[in-house]
């Protein structure tokens, strides 16, 4: 069988929206069919490790708490970077059509969430902890006291 480029891009889809129904369930059984009682405003518990996941696309949007982009095969994915004060505080100012590499994970909520988002630069912008998901914002205190 000739494999075609639509061909290609429709296993890739399937691939990733495989991939985001299993970390939805997985999510879902975690927290025991609810998401919502860590308090942590969608955030992932600080003690619990996530499965993170990589998305390349191009910015079509940035509106300081969060950005869309469009991936090579058309898709629109919304991501989660969090507080805005601190996204300014890093400088973090992508362009619209820029290429950008994210490394994220699907939030208790459902929601995409950025550990790091890299930009056609090579500057890389870190807004959450790798392993647990916690939020680089978030106080030093281990419970979250920063500005949500």
């Amino acid at each position: 069988m000739k494999l075609n480029s639509k061909m290609v891009g429709a296993s890739i889809l399937v691939v990733i929206f495989g991939g985001i129904l299993t970390l939805t369930a997985l999510g879902w059984w975690q927290t025991g069919g609810g998401g919502q009682g860590k308090g942590k405003h969608g955030e992932t518990a600080s003690s619990e490790s996530i499965l993170v996941t990589n998305l390349y696309g191009k910015v079509s949007a940035y509106d300081q708490v969060g950005l869309t982009i469009i991936t090579a095969e058309g898709q629109t994915i919304s991501v989660q970077l969090g507080n805005s004060r601190y996204n300014q505080s890093v400088g973090f100012a992508p362009q619209v059509g820029e290429n950008v590499t994210i490394v994220g994970f699907l939030n208790d909520l459902g929601l995409f969430s950025a550990v790091t988002v890299t930009l056609d630069s090579g500057q890389v912008y870190t807004f959450r902890d790798a392993a647990t998901g916690r939020p680089a914002w978030a106080g030093g205190n281990g419970k979250g006291g920063g500005n949500h």
